[in-house]
């Protein structure tokens, strides 16, 4: 149930409830008392990811449930208008169960192969842009005329179908995972990973498992994420010199997942391990490829490393990792905004919010709506925007613009 509740009220709320004092909260989470008592005095609004997730491990809640729904960090979806009812109701159609499916007609227009790879390449272009709304209107029917594919053709037209499916369910998924939905989209990796082993693709199926990966991720379940990436990255036993670029790079995917989800366990070490081997392979598959609209190269597992020394809290040497990330290297939109959120982070922590500012421009400038979506940039806005005192206009605007009552 919704609150107008602080994070700070929560947190101490919570604390209490488990008869905790504000030391014995901070040893359990492994966080700084001195963290605990300013968030519960409001005099900070946020932390970094990793601590907010061991936080509401020790007082046994989810990270969204911390942060609470109604308050003027959580964004507010319009689930009409981002198409997640329409998207929900396809990935647990009546069709998906045992004994239940019809034989309905999709249309009247024969569903092909290519014309479904034509779409499907537009909306990943939508995804890779975070266009939620956009998305949330289109793959519905998609998911449809996939499922409709899978059922009308055959032979090898049918095994690419699958394939199509596949890809189109993992992108619904990661989608209502990203609006909060992460239970609806493990129903829907799980839809997904099924239509992939008919294609027979394995790399299709390794990044449902880098998929899945990010849904345990978001959900704090970081244990999980971690073993279901290492787990499929062990099977797919790479061949550093033999071996072709696209599936090395779909490793370096999975140990990439695996180091994200190590180091906000406070795993730091581990994480390392796990950085280093992605970034061996990044360095041998030698340029940035776009896998499955995933990338991956020597600039994602730069910013990678940049993002995992912010999840450990070190913010200098994160600002230092941003001098050794290519600037003439490709990612997806909305892997760069996620990129500037975090040199934003270190900027702030460092106390320099004119830098931080100024990243935060930038990232809006590339993903506007994404911005509007994501619960870290609403918490990073909120808090420099608080500490402007009215003093930086560009900042306060930006807050205006998310709807982010500063």
């Amino acid at each position: 149930m919704s609150d107008d509740l602080t994070l700070g009220d929560r947190i101490k709320r919570a604390r209490r409830r488990r008869r905790l004092t504000q030391e014995q909260l901070a040893e359990k989470a492994e966080v700084s008392v001195d963290l605990i008592r300013k968030l519960e005095q409001g005099v900070r609004h946020t932390a970094s990811m990793s601590s907010l997730t061991r936080i509401a491990r020790a007082v046994d809640k989810d990270v969204p449930q911390l942060l609470g729904q109604t308050s003027t960090i959580a964004p507010k979806v319009d689930e009409e208008a981002v198409g997640i009812l329409a998207i929900r109701d396809e990935l647990t159609s009546l069709s998906y169960f045992p004994g239940l499916a019809d034989e309905e007609v999709f249309n009247d227009e024969p569903v092909t192969v290519d014309g479904l790879r034509m779409a499907l390449a537009h909306a990943e272009s939508i995804r890779q842009h975070g266009s939620f709304a956009q998305l949330g209107v289109m793959l519905p029917g998609l998911m449809a005329e996939a499922r409709a594919a899978v059922r009308e053709l055959s032979g090898d037209d049918q095994v690419a179908a699958f394939g199509l499916l596949s890809e189109v369910i993992q992108i619904a998924s990661t989608m209502l995972t990203a609006l909060g939905k992460p239970d609806i989209g493990y129903i829907g990796l799980i839809r997904a990973q099924e239509a992939a082993e008919k294609s027979g693709n394995e790399l299709l199926q390794a990044m449902n498992v880098s998929a899945l990966s990010w849904v345990f991720f978001k959900q704090g379940r970081l244990d999980d994420a971690e073993t279901a990436a290492l787990r499929k990255a062990e099977r797919m036993e790479p061949d550093f010199v033999r071996g072709s670029a696209e599936s090395l790079a779909v490793w370096g995917i999975l140990m990439l997942r695996a180091a994200s989800a190590a180091v906000r366990n406070k795993q730091v070490d581990r994480s390392e391990e796990h950085m280093s081997l992605a970034r061996a392979a990044a360095a041998r598959v030698g340029k940035d490829y776009n896998i499955y609209a995933t990338p991956f190269g020597p600039t994602n597992a730069g910013i990678a490393a940049v993002n995992a020394a912010v999840e450990s809290e070190r913010f200098d040497y994160a600002l230092e990792l941003v001098k050794s990330v290519p600037t003439n290297g490709w990612v997806s939109p909305t892997w760069k905004a996620r990129h500037l959120l975090d040199v934003a982070i270190a900027h702030s922590e460092l106390d320099q919010d004119d830098a931080a500012t100024e990243q935060l421009l930038a990232a809006e400038q590339i993903a506007p709506e994404w911005m509007r979506y994501h619960t870290l940039s609403r918490q990073i806005v909120q808090e420099l925007a608080e500490r402007a005192r009215r003093k930086q206009t560009p900042l306060l605007q930006l807050a205006d613009r998310l709807n982010i009552d500063v």
